[in-house]
């Protein structure tokens, strides 16, 4: 039990870790797409009450897992590593799923769509973990915690629970206005690396602009690629809407 969270820091033995896109990145890949699609069907298919039900208890996996690991740090460990404060925007987003779980709204749901799910399908593509081994609490927990943020978004979206509409992209500009900030002088401060402000994980678009761009120049491209990834998201919500309209008033 004890080599299960033996690896807790980006110190992992070398050659201990996986491939980027190799066969147990894909394999949990796969995993992660079923596993979303079987939620995604259940939470369709279920009552009000019990859609709830489904999003309070994904909401609380995530964050007893994330409560396991964090106490993995504090107990294992000489020293807590200040790099793995929940101050990510995966770690973020556990806070804005509990406020969603609680009350359900347009602030929240747009968060949750413009910005979580892109953030976590980012972190699945292009993981910053390929250090740890496969039997790792630290490794299993990532995919797994990642996954469920992305099933956090999807459910609601497909059940039509959260709707999502450019004209409400200031509230997670404003989030962001307000986030970012800080992050970025306690990043500069702390060493770390919050919201990868100040490097991209391995073969990332960011770890590109960052060798085309220099640092902190890359911050631009990183904010363009933003822009892209919110166009490509809320344009099918704009002819959506537009067939709304012409329902209601033809």
């Amino acid at each position: 039990m004890a080599k299960y969270f033996q690896y807790l820091t980006d110190t992992a033995a070398p050659g201990s870790g996986f491939q980027l896109y190799g066969h147990v990145h894909i394999l949990f890949l796969v995993g992660i797409v079923i596993g979303i699609i079987l939620l995604t069907f259940l939470y369709y298919n279920a009552t009000d009450q019990l859609r709830l039900t489904i999003l309070r208890v994904t909401a609380a996996v995530i964050v007893l897992s994330e409560a396991v690991r964090q106490a993995s740090f504090l107990i294992l460990l000489p020293a807590y590593p200040i790099s793995q404060l929940p101050l990510q925007l995966c770690g973020l987003s556990e806070f804005i799923e509990i406020i969603h779980c609680i009350k359900p709204n347009k602030t929240t749901g747009e968060i949750l769509y413009s910005l979580c799910l892109p953030g976590a399908v980012a972190a699945l593509l292009f993981p910053d973990w390929t250090m740890y081994p496969v039997h790792s609490y630290q490794l299993i927990q990532s995919f797994v915690v990642h996954g469920l943020h992305i099933a956090f978004v999807i459910m609601p979206l497909v059940g039509s629970d959260i709707r999502p509409s450019a004209k409400n992209l200031w509230r997670p500009v404003l989030f962001l206005a307000v986030v970012l900030p800080p992050l970025y002088f306690l990043n500069k401060a702390w060493n770390t690396n919050f919201f990868f402000l100040n490097a991209g994980s391995q073969g990332s678009p960011l770890d590109l602009l960052i060798r085309l761009m220099g640092n902190p120049g890359f911050l631009i491209g990183y904010a363009g690629i933003l822009a892209v990834v919110w166009f490509l998201m809320y344009l099918p919500f704009v002819f959506i809407d537009k067939r709304r309209r012409r329902f209601w008033f033809s």
